[in-house]
């Protein structure tokens, strides 16, 4: 009993800051723990993250969804060595390609699952149950469930992730707002600016760190639009 124990706290974490729950198909076997389909006739509610694993092995899936756009990205953390020396923890993002929905069915090249209900310690949590989920915690060709959360909205124009936004939203803006919105795309994936104004502002977000040369391939095709959109009333003001 004491070892079964010791297993559900390892594999089902649970933290007072996001209530992050995961399990692997193993455990979830094992405890007898109950699945069943979350589904939602409105499929953007199914926007949001997925936490799966934890510590060094954990990973997130940030699901973006507008009107029949869906972007599925994976945010992981490595360690950075440099001469044999730990340097620091830093995030890549990873881009899931053809991805669909439908009914509470998820699929992409990377990846399938469905979006489940399930129960640890009588709270009831939402998730993605992942096939072969890319960063693998449990046993090879597994499955393993990662809870929901709302996005954390980070910076002062966290739509631009969520949402393709509107050239007359766009028009009201000034020139320095729109650059300022535009380049905190880049800032979101922890991009090193080269020039000095933008490297002043976004070093005083208590967000932001920089890191990254080229965060192109991090970018969701509802970002690269809304870059495109943003460049082109830019050069109009």
């Amino acid at each position: 009993m004491k070892i079964e124990t010791t297993i559900l706290i390892l594999f089902f974490l649970i933290t007072t800051v996001k209530a992050q729950v995961f399990g692997t198909q193993v455990i979830i076997e094992e405890e007898n723990i109950s699945l069943r389909a979350w589904e939602e006739e409105n499929v953007k509610n199914y926007s949001g993250v997925y936490f799966f694993g934890e510590s060094e092995a954990e990973s997130s899936l940030h699901l973006f969804i507008f009107n029949d756009m869906v972007c599925a990205q994976l945010e992981k953390g490595n360690w950075t060595i440099k001469n044999s020396k730990i340097i620091d923890w830093t995030k890549s993002y990873e881009n899931f390609t053809n991805v669909k929905i439908k009914g509470n069915q998820f699929y992409s090249d990377q990846s399938n699952g469905e979006f489940v209900f399930f129960e640890v310690a009588n709270k009831k949590y939402k998730g993605l149950k992942l096939v072969n989920p890319p960063v693998q915690t449990g046993n090879k060709g597994d499955y393993e469930i990662g809870s929901y959360s709302k996005f954390d909205e980070i910076g002062n124009y966290f739509n631009t992730k969520t949402t393709i936004i509107s050239l007359n939203y766009l028009n009201k803006m000034d020139k320095e707002e729109l650059k300022i919105m535009r380049n905190e795309i880049f800032a979101r994936y922890h991009y090193e600016f080269k020039t000095k104004k933008m490297s002043e502002y976004f070093i005083k977000q208590k967000w932001y760190s920089g890191y990254h040369q080229n965060v192109d391939s991090f970018l969701t095709e509802i970002e690269k639009e809304n870059i495109k959109r943003i460049l082109n009333i830019e050069k109009n003001k």
